[in-house]
């Protein structure tokens, strides 16, 4: 996976990513199942069903599964610095090559590299606090594209308290593949897989993901 483009302070915590497992094949393989895991069969149908794909095109799948991101995950937290730079896995990546274009629908997760926190001023994104420990976060990069971001205060075992705040669980989704959805639509997947990695993660502090909520137009 390739090193992301920073595109904000918030969303900065999410652009160096770990090795995810893919295949270079052109249908779905075990490794898909972070796909399924994060989005279920249902989530995938949405996507699919909303693809932008040339007629004949199919959209192939990659992901890392939530047992091995997890432990990606732990490993981080084991040598936890609240300054220091983290990596964020691949759960799932949905993508064509039609109309001479990549396009993809991709989800990531890691320990965030700015606080739950962050201070909004520097950035020109849009902020919504869902409960005590959970907000999105929405910005455009150069290219126009919209990231769904999502911070989690997620307390690992072992670690000071204030860890969960300092270096809470954050996620970004990015889509260059669907048409005709909202953010609505984007934001209740992106809560959907934020459930799944939670529950995979058993944060001390049992933080409540919603199922979904209303989010402002960027």
């Amino acid at each position: 996976m390739n090193r992301m483009t920073v595109i904000s302070l918030v969303l900065a915590s999410l652009v160096l990513p770990v090795t995810s497992c893919t295949t270079g094949e052109s249908q779905p393989s075990p490794a898909a199942d972070g796909c399924e895991e994060t989005l279920g069969t249902s989530g995938i149908k949405w996507v699919e069903d909303h693809a932008a794909t040339d007629e004949g095109e199919s959209v192939d799948r990659s992901g890392m599964k939530l047992k091995e991101s997890r432990s990606e995950y732990l490993k981080q937290m084991d040598s936890w610095n609240p300054d220091g730079s983290h990596w964020s896995a691949e759960l799932c990546s949905m993508s064509t090559f039609s109309s001479g274009k990549n396009k993809v629908f991709r989800l990531e997760f890691g320990p965030s590299s700015v606080p739950f926190d962050f201070d909004t001023k520097s950035d020109g994104g849009i902020t919504t606090a869902v409960n005590d420990d959970v907000k999105l976060h929405q910005s455009k990069d150069a290219r126009g594209v919209t990231r769904y971001g999502v911070y989690v205060k997620c307390q690992v075992s072992g670690n000071p308290a204030r860890q969960a705040s300092m270096t809470p669980l954050a996620g970004v989704l990015t889509d260059t593949l669907t048409s005709g959805t909202t953010p609505e639509d984007h934001v209740t997947y992106l809560l959907r897989s934020t459930k799944a990695v939670v529950k995979s993660l058993t944060c001390e502090n049992k933080p409540v993901v919603p199922a979904g909520t209303r989010v402002s137009e960027h």
